[in-house]
């Protein structure tokens, strides 16, 4: 409230004094975004301390542009020194909105480079279609052309990334002070183009009270209560690779050099600069837009294809993906392979007496027990239920399985841990081996079969085994 009432006395100062309510106004920012850099807990503020950085770069900015203007010995029209020390509190502000975007808008990425090219081809827009031709009837300084050039992208840009956080996050008042305060500020730069007289290129005075309710609204952001919750991840909204979003990319990047064309080709002033410098920031943020994109869908569909040839309860492949690795040993190394089709004894007692969570993590110890007794280059996969299947091959599969079958007789010993209590289970396994023109069916049939005959001579906490 203070910081309005100097507003309100800025306007009934004497114009040669008014310098003194507006500094005070702007220095208000100061101790309230570093009240909220306090609030905030510890290491989260970093994005308080930039935008302290900032304030304080604006501020020192403000006491050169009323030294220059008001309190020197020769005011000037037009300070450097306060003008760089602008564009650097706006950069400064730029690194707090990424930091901001970073951790706030993390989950949304996509959507916050969306919006950061949209303000940014717009900002071209803007420049080109109001800036530009002030300054050239104006004969404004190249210098000055040059730094509110800056001040006026790097906005736009942070404008962008911000108002995406704010619209995803919508209860997050502080990030809507924040947006406030930029478009405040980016509108009182609009404000001084139009309000310059055209020839001495003067500014009223009243053109400082949107900068002044520019640094209310961004100390009031530090100040309200949702400001700790500025570097707490957001919802993550969806993000797909659309038609149309790819079309709107495109235009927002062809929009800078299209209307600098369409000016030139009029004969109107066109900013070599703007083009340049446009086109360097808008394509690569495009195209690491289009490669998110793509890469979030290589990701789905390798999501797909592993949700497709995964057990998901124990992770081991699944039936699909049993019978193609088989099939295809089949068919490049003939006769080199054995199946062993396990079927569990003894889980049906367990699962119906602790419960299927239980027997979920019983099947799950089995899973990982049987990964662990066969050799690397062997398959272990769950078939379906409490049935596993395992594939080895070798130049002599009768070695192997036998050697593969003593590690599982040891690991079947041993009892396992379920919901608290020790429990002992059986295995019944059926072995086939392949012959030369053995298929995948014809090699499944024969070890499920033996499977069956070893069950006839199950016994718990043992394993079981037939040939076919």
């Amino acid at each position: 409230m203070a910081s309005f009432g100097l507003i309100a006395a800025y306007c009934a100062f004497p114009a040669d004094l008014r310098w003194l309510p507006f500094l005070l106004a702007s220095f208000a920012a100061i101790p309230a975004v570093a009240v909220g850099l306090r609030r905030s807990p510890v290491g989260t503020r970093q994005p308080w301390w930039l935008l302290l950085t900032a304030v304080g770069c604006l501020n020192a900015a403000n006491l050169a542009w009323a030294w220059s203007t008001y309190l020197a010995s020769t005011p000037v029209r037009y300070d450097v020194a306060s003008a760089g020390l602008y564009a650097l509190g706006y950069l400064f502000l730029l690194g707090d909105a990424v930091l901001i975007v970073l951790r706030r808008g993390r989950r949304d990425l996509g959507g916050v480079i969306d919006a950061a090219i949209t303000l940014l081809a717009l900002g071209g827009l803007l420049w080109d279609v109001v800036f530009l031709p002030f300054h050239q009837a104006a004969n404004v300084p190249p210098t000055e052309q040059v730094f509110l050039f800056i001040d006026v992208f790097v906005m736009m840009g942070i404008l962008g990334a911000l108002l995406r956080v704010a619209l995803v996050s919508r209860r997050i008042i502080a990030v809507w002070l924040l947006v406030a305060g930029l478009a405040t500020c980016l509108v009182a730069n609009v404000i001084t183009v139009y309000a310059a007289d055209p020839v001495t290129n003067a500014l009223p005075d009243w053109t400082n009270v949107p900068f002044l309710l520019a640094y209310v609204c961004l100390g009031s952001a530090a100040l309200h209560p949702t400001a700790v919750m500025i570097s707490e991840p957001g919802p993550e909204p969806a993000d797909d690779l659309t038609p149309g979003r790819l079309i709107f990319l495109g235009l927002m990047m062809a929009l800078i050099p299209v209307v600098g064309g369409g000016r030139a080709l009029l004969g109107l002033p066109v900013d070599g600069v703007l083009i340049a410098v446009g086109s360097a920031v808008l394509v690569p943020l495009v195209m690491l837009r289009v490669g998110r994109l793509s890469a979030q869908r290589r990701r789905a569909e390798q999501e797909l294809l592993r949700l497709a040839t995964v057990d998901t309860l124990t992770g081991l492949p699944n039936r699909a993906a049993c019978l193609e690795r088989l099939t295809t040993e089949l068919a490049t190394f003939p006769g080199r392979q054995a199946v062993l089709f396990c079927d569990l004894d003894g889980f049906k007692p367990v699962n119906d007496r602790l419960g299927h969570a239980a027997g979920d993590a019983l099947l799950v110890a089995v899973a990982a027990r049987l990964r662990g007794a066969v050799r690397e280059n062997d398959l272990v996969s769950r078939f379906g239920g409490d049935e596993f299947v395992v594939v080895c091959h070798a130049d002599d599969p009768r070695a192997a399985v036998d050697a593969v079958c003593e590690r599982i007789r040891e690991v079947v010993r041993q009892p396992i841990d379920v919901a608290g209590e020790q429990v002992r289970v059986g295995l019944s396994v059926g072995v086939a081996f392949a012959g030369p023109l053995a298929t995948t069916d014809d090699l499944i049939n024969r070890a499920d079969l033996a499977m069956y005959e070893a069950k006839q001579s199950k016994a718990l906490g043992r394993l079981s085994l037939a040939h076919a």
